[in-house]
């Protein structure tokens, strides 16, 4: 029986991805379609995203495994299965549906309930038997050849600290800008009054001051809740997969630029996943969305990885949807991945994603694997720049290009002397050697 977990797309949908250049793909699994009674698991589920990771490593690319939830369960919104959902109040939409992370009783009686580990069926708590879910998935599908990770959670986001936190926010942001609470709060819940608060953060200071402000309630989540989570989640899947890539993510509220908190993953295979988006995401204002607040929001992340000391595969960004005049900020983003180093996956596909502004803005030249280590790369004009220190080995360094390499001027130095490159339609590959490595690709 089809439960409404699978995806829309089709086989010639994936390889479409494949020949814009994507290479990996973040496919979620939710807990509510792996396992719709405790201990019980769905055997044609898990065949129907095997059936997935076929096409998806045939079509040459990688998948990222994410437990995905929004709003925790699929009582609310999806993620967790009702009998994992704790809550005595009923739930009420919001116009947003985002909101209701801020003012549903009966989610954050269900979040505390799981932040809690909270006994559920048998006994087993609500953290246990999500853990249980992910060594299930990870025994399942971990060894398939697409499969390189696990993103272990979509977003953790606070039960009923949340209101907390976020009054904490319009608090300050109220103090700062010399307004009174109540009509602040009054104006978030007011589309037009809304933006023309957004307009007072284009100051960036002023931004980077709102997150400080509630850094301490977000972390302190992030240290007391969520991490040890993750170590109960990766504790799991070693006990499964010792090889597998560990993403883990921050909080709901780091989204929007607070600082994030969370402690080091006590793993030798992990990376920082994060998210972001400007305020304008899931409204018909995306075209709208701020560079400069978006900027904030990922020089924040740029801090926690620099703390941290991990590599960086930003897991959501843009939701750049359908629609025209999104091309500036897509292009700002990636431009701002590439001078950070870090690689990402996009939100999100779509029916209509193949024809719109937002997959004709990310498909664009891009580095996919060096053979030594990556120093520098950027794009300008629809030209490719890049750097590196190779190293010998068996396989090349190789760069996409969107239309055919032969139709690029490709220059590849080592050490200062130019070398051959091999063209392969949209691929170039440069041959792994010793030496500093200069590549530029221009139309």
């Amino acid at each position: 029986m089809d439960r409404g977990f699978k995806g829309e797309w089709t086989e010639q949908d994936i390889k479409e991805l494949a020949a814009r250049g994507f290479t990996l793909i973040r496919l979620g699994v939710m807990w509510a379609a792996v396992e719709p009674a405790p201990g019980q698991y769905d055997s044609a589920y898990l065949h129907w995203v095997a059936e997935q990771l076929d096409l998806i490593h045939s079509a040459g690319m990688s998948v990222l495994l994410d437990a995905h939830q929004d709003l925790y369960s699929q009582s609310f919104g999806d993620g967790a299965p009702e009998w994992a959902t704790q809550s005595t109040h009923s739930f009420e939409e919001t116009e947003l549906w985002s909101d209701a992370y801020l003012t549903s009783p009966a989610l954050h009686e269900a979040l505390d309930a799981f932040w809690a580990n909270a006994p559920g069926p048998g006994g087993v708590g609500l953290q246990d038997r999500f853990a249980g879910m992910w060594a299930h998935v990870a025994t399942t599908l971990g060894s398939h050849p697409a499969v390189i990770g696990y993103d272990i959670l979509n977003e953790p986001s606070p039960g009923s600290q949340a209101p907390e936190i976020f009054g904490t926010l319009i608090a300050t942001f109220a103090a700062v800008t010399d307004q009174a609470p109540e009509q602040v709060f009054a104006d978030f819940e007011d589309p037009e009054a809304k933006f023309a608060q957004l307009a007072r953060l284009e100051d960036a200071a002023l931004y980077r001051q709102l997150g400080d402000a509630v850094a301490p309630l977000v972390q302190a989540f992030e240290v007391d809740s969520v991490a040890p989570l993750m170590e109960r989640v990766a504790e799991a899947i070693r006990a499964v997969d010792t090889n597998g890539l560990l993403a883990r993510e921050h909080s709901y509220f780091a989204n929007m630029g607070v600082p994030s908190g969370q402690p080091a993953l006590a793993d030798n295979a992990w990376v920082y996943s994060p998210h972001g988006y400007d305020l304008t995401v899931d409204t018909p204002a995306i075209a709208l969305s701020s560079n400069t607040r978006a900027g904030v929001i990922f020089s924040r992340h740029k801090e926690t990885q620099e703390r941290l000391n991990v590599p960086v595969i930003v897991g959501e960004w843009g939701a750049l949807s359908t629609g025209e005049g999104v091309r500036a900020h897509g292009q700002f983003l990636m431009d701002l991945f590439d001078s950070y180093g870090w690689s990402w996956t996009y939100w999100a596909w779509e029916p209509e994603f193949s024809g719109s502004e937002a997959c004709e803005t990310l498909t664009r030249p891009r580095p996919i694997a060096f053979a030594g280590t990556a120093r520098v790369w950027r794009v300008e004009d629809g030209h490719l720049h890049a750097e590196w220190d190779g190293q010998v080995g068996d396989q090349p360094s190789v760069f996409f290009v969107p239309e055919s390499a032969s139709e690029y001027h490709v220059e590849v130095l080592c050490d200062g002397a130019e070398i051959a490159a091999q063209m392969d339609g949209p691929w170039i590959r440069v041959p792994a050697a010793q030496g500093h490595f200069v590549l530029n690709a221009r139309q």
